[in-house]
């Protein structure tokens, strides 16, 4: 999760492609020796330790919420015990993955460790609750070169008549986007992921193996999983492994666009240009197709000052997709700096048209978190 809900990819070209799959370049024998070298001898944890609750949280539990109590009561009372100010008080911080006692310790954590920690005390209380992942649009940093892939990740699950999610991200990103039910142990291979690239943006490359080998011992086709051990073992000089778990991202997910780019980018170091090159232009193809990535572009030329720049490019991102209400605020904004009140008005207009087509009326945000409640069809 690394300062966003779920899973990021590190992604080092600024170059861009249509994703037939790359050539398997490893026979079953090196595979093998391959695989070895990049997992070790760990094995996936049995346990599962993101899930844990002490005693002393328990009587916590047990103390607060009656046994008895209908299921709404119980899920109101949760979220007022382990969220709100007069209670425990959890607080959000994205930078934070935990288990279940590690956030109800430290007061604090991203939307993985608080969704841990709901689900755990759900569960205790009574409460059916499960994760969700959500699929969430890409974003960039500020040079580009960085593209991070995630999903977010909420606690659902069914309450009576009804289906409820708690979403701990600030944002509100429900609404319409794809979202999937996941075992336990998925999610904790995600929060072995994270603290795999957590460590790895820190500078503890022997740590970000470590966590990394666990996330692929319990998730071994996790595409962004083997992705970041590419790039745990290029930074720990281990280049031949880091190759291969590129190339295993590949295998995976062959629209795995940050594998792509570190693979260009390794090629491009060891003076393989015709290779790097070859795979450079399947990622630019792909940012020219992407529409967000054309919005990313149009607020950096903004910045520079240079409005009717960006709004050229945005009208690009409008034209890939049209329903999409940020582009339209982002153009509002830019007629307004240019003091174009009519058109931003209009911008502005298409927006909230979009917004009522796509969106949910987004729950308010409480206690560090939006319940959302839906009826079950």
């Amino acid at each position: 999760m690394l300062n966003k809900p779920l899973i990021v990819s590190i992604l080092m070209l600024a170059l861009s492609g249509c994703a037939s799959s790359l050539d398997y370049p490893y026979s079953d024998a090196v595979k093998a020796e391959l695989l070895v070298e990049a997992l070790g001898d760990e094995q996936p944890l049995q346990e599962l330790i993101t899930l844990d609750l002490d005693d002393d949280l328990k009587a916590a539990l047990d103390a607060r919420i009656d046994a008895r109590w209908r299921p709404v009561r119980k899920l109101r009372a949760l979220r007022s015990f382990l969220f709100s100010e007069e209670e425990v008080g959890i607080s959000y911080d994205a930078s934070s993955s935990r288990t279940a006692m590690g956030t109800y310790r430290s007061g604090e954590g991203n939307c993985l460790a608080m969704t841990n920690l709901f689900v755990a005390a759900g569960r205790y209380v009574g409460l059916d609750a499960s994760y969700q992942t959500v699929s969430v649009k890409p974003t960039w940093d500020h040079e580009g070169e960085t593209m991070i892939r995630y999903k977010h990740i909420v606690a659902a699950g069914r309450i009576e008549d009804d289906t409820y999610v708690v979403d701990f991200l600030p944002t509100f990103l429900i609404g319409d986007r794809p979202s999937e039910k996941i075992d336990d142990f998925a999610a904790m291979a995600l929060y072995f992921n994270n603290l795999g690239a957590e460590a790895l943006v820190k500078g503890q490359t022997e740590l970000s193996i470590e966590h990394l080998r666990q996330a692929l011992a319990l998730s071994p086709d996790n595409a962004d999983s083997w992705n970041n051990m590419g790039a745990a073992m290029r930074r720990a000089g281990n280049n031949r492994v880091a190759v291969f778990a590129y190339y295993q991202a590949l295998q995976k997910d062959a629209y795995n666009y940050s594998a792509l780019s570190n693979l260009a980018r390794y090629y491009e170091s060891e003076g393989r240009a015709d290779e790097a090159l070859e795979i450079a232009a399947r990622v630019g193809r792909y940012r020219r197709r992407n529409p967000y990535y054309h919005y990313f572009v149009a607020k950096l030329v903004y910045q520079e000052g240079l409005p009717n720049e960006a709004q050229e490019i945005l009208n690009s991102a409008i034209r890939l997709k049209r329903d999409e209400p940020e582009f339209y605020e982002a153009s509002a904004q830019i007629s307004r700096a240019l003091g174009n009140e009519v058109e931003s008005d209009r911008y502005l207009a298409k927006a909230k048209h979009y917004r009522s087509m796509k969106h949910e009326k987004p729950p308010e945000r409480t206690m560090n978190h939006r319940l959302l409640v839906r009826k079950n069809m």
